[in-house]
C-alpha cells in the first residue's frame, strides 16, 4: 500500500475500532424494550464523534500527517469528506436512537446540534443544487465565516452526549475511547480557532515589488522579514495581508520562485472578488502572513519521461521546477502550455529559453482561440515514446484538469501516473 493511502485507512480503522469495541465491551441491559436501539444510537453517534475529531485535528494543517495523505490539498479532501460522513452518521443516530426526555437539557442541545450543523450543511451543499444554487452562493469569506460555526456545535455535541442518559458510560472502554476523541476534537478545534492565530507558524513578510503581468495579473514578490520557510519546488503556501488593505483573508498560492531564491514569487490571477481586489490595489510595503510551504506535487518523484500540462495561471508551479532546474533535469519532459490568447502566455519567454538551454526539456504553446483546444490527440503528435508510459503533471482549471485526467484514463495512462492537486479548499 502506498504511503499517501494510509491516512485515510488510518482514519477509517479508527472508526471501526470504535463500533468492535462496543462489540468486545457491550453495555450493560438496562431492561429497556429498545435498550439495543439506544446502544446502536450511541454506537452511531460516537462514531460520528470519532470521524468529526479526526476531520478537526487535520484541519490544523499537521506537516506531519501530509505524507499519509499525499499533500495538504489531499488532506482537506479528505477532512471533508471525513467530516461529511461524520455528519451523515450523526443524522441516521438521531433516527435510530430513543429520546427518553425530549424536555431535558441534553435533549434540547443535540436537537440544536442536529439543526446547525443541518443548516451548515445546507449552506455548503446549495451552490450544487439545481436552481437553489443560483440564489444561494455563499463568497469564499461568508462560506468561511460560517465554517467555524462547525466546531461549536460539536462541543454543543459532546455536552449533549454527557448530559441526556445513555447506556455508554455502563461500559469503560468505549466510554474512554468516545471521550478521548471529545476531548482532542474539541481541544483541536478551539486551538486552531482562539489560539493559533496569534501563535505559531505564520511567517512575516513584506511585499517588495507588485508588477502587473497583464490587466487581470500580477506577480508578488514577498520578502521574508526572518527566517525564510522551507520551501520545495511546485509547492504552495496561505498568505494573508495587513488589515488596512482589505486582504486579511488568507488565500492558497503556489509558489512560482525557486527553492534557493532569497525571496518568494507568487503570480496571481484576478478570479474571484479577493484576487481583484489584490491585484488592483496591492502595492509595495504592504505586511503580509504566509503559512507554508505545504504541498507534494513535486516531479522529481515522477518517472523518466513525463508530460506537464499548464492553463493559463497554472503555469506557476511549473515555473518554479524550471527556474529550480540544477543543470539537465533527470527526465524527459515535454510541456504544453495552453492558452486562450496570446497575451496570457505569461513566461512563455522564459520556457523557450528553458527549452533551448536544456536538451532534456521541450516546450509547446497551444493558443485555444487560434488553434483550438489542446488535447491527448495533440500532446501524442508532440511526444516521442508511448502515452501510457508517461508521467503527466496537471495544473490548471478544474475543468481542464478533470478533462485531461478523463482523456489520460481512455489512452490507458495508469491513474498512479496522473497528478494534479486538489485548489478546492471548502
Amino acid at each position: 500500500m502506498q504511503t499517501k493511502h494510509l491516512g485515510n485507512v488510518g482514519i477509517t480503522v479508527l472508526a471501526l475500532v470504535n463500533m468492535g469495541v462496543w462489540l468486545i465491551f457491550p453495555a450493560a441491559n438496562n431492561g429497556r424494550p429498545d435498550f439495543m436501539n439506544q446502544v446502536y444510537g450511541e454506537m452511531l453517534s460516537s462514531t460520528a464523534m470519532v470521524l468529526m475529531g479526526c476531520a478537526f485535528i487535520l484541519a490544523l494543517r499537521p506537516r506531519v500527517l501530509e505524507p499519509y495523505f499525499g499533500g495538504l490539498d489531499k488532506m482537506y479532501i479528505s477532512h471533508k469528506n471525513t467530516a461529511i460522513t461524520g455528519m451523515i452518521v450523526i443524522y441516521v443516530h438521531t433516527f435510530t436512537v430513543p429520546i427518553i426526555d425530549k424536555a431535558s437539557i441534553g435533549a434540547q442541545l443535540g436537537a440544536i446540534t442536529w439543526t446547525g450543523l443541518l443548516v451548515l450543511v445546507l449552506l455548503a451543499l446549495a451552490p450544487r443544487i439545481p436552481f437553489v444554487g443560483g440564489y444561494l452562493r455563499l463568497a469564499y469569506h461568508h462560506w468561511r465565516w460560517t465554517h467555524k460555526f462547525i466546531g461549536a456545535f460539536y462541543i454543543l455535541g459532546v455536552l449533549h452526549s454527557l448530559l441526556v442518559p445513555n447506556v455508554i458510560q455502563t461500559t469503560l472502554i468505549p466510554h474512554l475511547y468516545l471521550r478521548f476523541f471529545n476531548l482532542i476534537g474539541s481541544a483541536a478545534y478551539l486551538y486552531k480557532e482562539l489560539i493559533a492565530p496569534f501563535v505559531g507558524p505564520p511567517h512575516n513578510h513584506v511585499v517588495e515589488a507588485a508588477r502587473k503581468l497583464n490587466g487581470t495579473t500580477i506577480e508578488v514578490t514577498l520578502k521574508p522579514k526572518g527566517a525564510k520557510p522551507r520551501q520545495t519546488a511546485g509547492q504552495f503556501m496561505f498568505v494573508s495581508f495587513a488589515k488596512d488593505s482589505g486582504l486579511t483573508e488568507p488565500h492558497p498560492f503556489t509558489v512560482s520562485s525557486a527553492p534557493q531564491e532569497g525571496n518568494f514569487r507568487l503570480s496571481i490571477k484576478a478570479s474571484g472578488d479577493w484576487t481583484r481586489q489584490l491585484v488592483e490595489t496591492l502595492r509595495p510595503g504592504t505586511q503580509a502572513r504566509v503559512d507554508g510551504c505545504y504541498g507534494m506535487f513535486n516531479y522529481k518523484t515522477g518517472g523518466p519521461q513525463q508530460i506537464w500540462i499548464a492553463g493559463g495561471i497554472g503555469i506557476t508551479p511549473f515555473l518554479s521546477w524550471v527556474r529550480d532546474f540544477n543543470g539537465e533535469p533527470q527526465p524527459e519532459i515535454d510541456f504544453f502550455y495552453t492558452v486562450r490568447s496570446e497575451a496570457d502566455a505569461l513566461f512563455w519567454d522564459e520556457m523557450q529559453a528553458a527549452a533551448q538551454k536544456y536538451t532534456r526539456f521541450r516546450a509547446h504553446l497551444t493558443v485555444s482561440s487560434k488553434e483550438g483546444s489542446l488535447s491527448t490527440h495533440k500532446i501524442v503528435a508532440n511526444i516521442t515514446g508511448k502515452l501510457a508510459e508517461k508521467h503527466v503533471y496537471l495544473c490548471g482549471p478544474l475543468p481542464m484538469t478533470e478533462a485531461f485526467r478523463k482523456q489520460f484514463r481512455r489512452e490507458g495512462v495508469p491513474a498512479g501516473n496522473i497528478y494534479f492537486e486538489e485548489f478546492n479548499f471548502r
